[in-house]
């Protein structure tokens, strides 16, 4: 069996996303990781994707794994003249939902699918955001 490359897989997720609903309703999307804000002096949208690839095995069947980590900036209300900070859950939901919707048995042919493994919420300390991070697991019989 000839495995395919992480950047292959990369790509099957990434362009999976792109013709999704999910790209619909958040169109910014980084490979790897979200760009440094003090480089660019662009401040980052209210709402992205990261994609990222964590392994990938080859042997009589292919698994790897990828993150789709979905970032939602966090509700920071005033109280008592003091700024709190707290996940936007309900936003991340909706989010995340879709992306089980978008990402779930993706067919690219017969013997290949992905599926949706496990899902965290991450608090980001650096920046005033929370993450819904999907797990996808690749398979190649």
């Amino acid at each position: 069996m000839k495995g395919l490359t992480t950047t292959e897989i990369f790509h099957f997720v990434w362009e999976a996303i792109k013709l999704s609903p999910l790209s619909e309703v958040i169109p910014t999307m980084y490979a790897d990781h979200y760009p440094n804000q003090g480089g660019s002096g662009k401040p980052l949208p209210k709402e992205f994707i990261v994609v990222n690839s964590l392994s990938n095995a080859v042997g009589d069947m292919q698994v790897a794994t990828l993150n789709v980590n979905i970032y939602v900036h966090d509700q920071t209300p005033t109280i008592n003249r003091q700024e709190q900070r707290y996940p936007d859950r309900a936003r991340l939901m909706e989010l995340t939902l879709i992306a089980y919707d978008s990402l779930r048995g993706y067919p690219t042919d017969g013997r290949w699918f992905f599926d949706v493994s496990n899902e965290t919420l991450i608090s980001e300390d650096a920046i005033p955001y929370t993450l819904s991070n999907i797990k996808i697991t690749f398979r190649k019989y």
